[in-house]
């Protein structure tokens, strides 16, 4: 039969394995929180009657239930099977080494298609799924139309290509898939922009381009709207993309040409003052700025949109 000793506050059963509601070693008064040993080379820690932690016969660390862990510095190597169980919260941890085993995926590594038209990703061996971030091309600024005595002209902004982001498990993807990227949008002198290319991965999600700023002119005013932004479809997030600025002049009060619109990785071509061409689109996917021409010149183009791009995240 075992005995019980009695060390200041701590009371301990001898030669008990002991279990979760009635451990073996516990504090005096609280007889359902303290360490027990439920196999052979096994020990582990309960509070409340439930276990909360456990060093199993292999050495791993099993951590169980609702358990937020606090500035935890882990060096050196950590392998084998870790199991994350419950509703579980990290908080500031540090970790030094090498981190492997069993889990549902690290972020890893990224690739990037920036080269308009068709690219090939191929699934590498042991992901685990990806995100895929899809941007389409942004549309061309309007051009400004040539302009007689007493006349302006000049063209409203591109609009930004749409967005679409996706998590797609490792098992959904084929061993390859098309990675299509939408061109920017062409421009010509003195007419409108043309429309951004949709981006595409594979059958998953897509983004369609901004539409091409117009024109106004010539004459002793020059207003022409912007347009709208493309948009994303198929993604676990959908976005339009930001539309193009409208042009505003008169010939006695100089405006300026309109922006081009900002995508989802950042803004367009910055719009002109006076007699100068469009800016093209800065960010991938975003829209090129309008062209604004004064009295008596040539025909002039607006600014090309930025064509679109894929970003692959893989998680293993």
């Amino acid at each position: 039969m075992a005995s019980i000793i009695k060390v200041d506050q701590i009371e301990t059963d001898v030669n008990l394995t002991g279990s979760a509601s009635a451990p073996s070693l516990y504090p005096k008064n609280d007889t359902n929180t303290g360490v027990f040993f439920p196999a052979a080379d096994t020990v582990a820690i309960s509070t409340g009657g439930t276990e909360r932690l456990r060093v199993n016969s292999s050495g791993n660390l099993v951590v169980t239930g609702t358990t937020s862990l606090s500035n935890v510095t882990v060096s050196g190597t950590v392998s084998g099977t870790y199991t994350l169980g419950g509703t579980p919260t990290i908080e500031n941890p540090t970790l030094t080494g090498f981190l492997s085993g069993t889990n549902t995926g690290a972020f890893v590594s990224t690739q990037v298609f920036t080269t308009t038209g068709a690219n090939t990703y191929t699934k590498p061996s042991g992901l685990k799924r990806v995100k895929v971030t899809v941007v389409g091309g942004g549309g061309g600024g309007g051009g400004a139309p040539t302009t007689g005595g007493s006349q302006i002209s000049a063209g409203a902004g591109g609009a930004a290509g749409g967005t679409a982001i996706k998590v797609i498990a490792a098992a959904s993807l084929g061993s390859t898939e098309t990675a299509t990227v939408g061109a920017g949008g062409t421009v010509s002198s003195g007419a409108a922009g043309g429309t951004g290319g949709t981006s595409s991965f594979g059958s998953h999600c897509s983004a369609t381009g901004g539409s091409g700023g117009g024109t106004a002119g010539p004459g002793s005013t020059c207003a022409a709207n912007g347009t709208d932004g493309g948009t994303g479809s198929g993604g676990d997030i959908n976005l339009t993309g930001g539309g193009g600025g409208n042009s505003n002049g008169v010939q006695s009060e100089w405006g300026g040409s309109g922006f081009g619109g900002a995508s989802f990785m950042g803004g367009g071509g910055r719009p002109v003052p006076a007699s100068d061409t469009g800016k093209n689109g800065a960010a991938k996917g975003s829209g090129g700025s309008g062209a604004c021409m004064g009295a008596s010149s040539a025909q002039i183009a607006g600014g090309a949109g930025a064509a679109g791009i894929i970003i692959v995240e893989e998680f293993f």
